[in-house]
C-alpha cells in the first residue's frame, strides 16, 4: 500500500538549494536532480521499510546518481511518510537530528 508523503518546509529548501547549485554547475543537471528526487520519493512511498534506519527511527534513501540522502520517518498506523531532509553526504547528520 502506498503511503502518503509530507515534506518539512526545510526539506523543500534543501531540494531548492541543491537544484540551484546543480543548475549552476551544468544546464539541466538541476532538473535531473529534481527528477531523481521525485522518483526516490515515489519509491519510498511504495516501500517505506526498505531503507536502513540511521537514527531513532529515521531512515535514509540514497538518491540515484547524486551524493544525497532523503531522510524520513514512517508512521505505520497513519500510512504516512514525513520527509525530514534531503542532505548531501558531506554535511553532518546533526542537521537531521536538530529538525526533530
Amino acid at each position: 500500500m502506498k503511503y502518503s508523503i509530507s515534506i518539512l518546509s526545510q526539506a523543500e529548501v534543501d531540494i531548492d538549494e541543491a537544484y540551484i547549485w546543480y543548475e549552476l554547475v551544468q544546464i539541466d543537471l538541476g532538473n535531473k536532480f529534481y527528477k531523481n528526487v521525485e522518483e526516490s520519493v515515489n519509491f519510498i512511498a511504495n516501500n517505506p521499510f526498505s531503507c536502513e534506519v540511521m537514527y531513532k527511527g529515521i531512515r535514509r534513501f540514497i538518491i540515484k546518481g547524486f551524493p544525497y540522502g532523503i531522510y524520513y520517518k514512517e508512521n505505520f498506523e497513519l500510512k504516512e511518510i514525513l520527509i525530514i531532509g534531503i542532505i548531501h553526504f558531506k554535511r553532518s547528520s546533526r542537521i537531521i537530528k536538530r529538525r526533530l
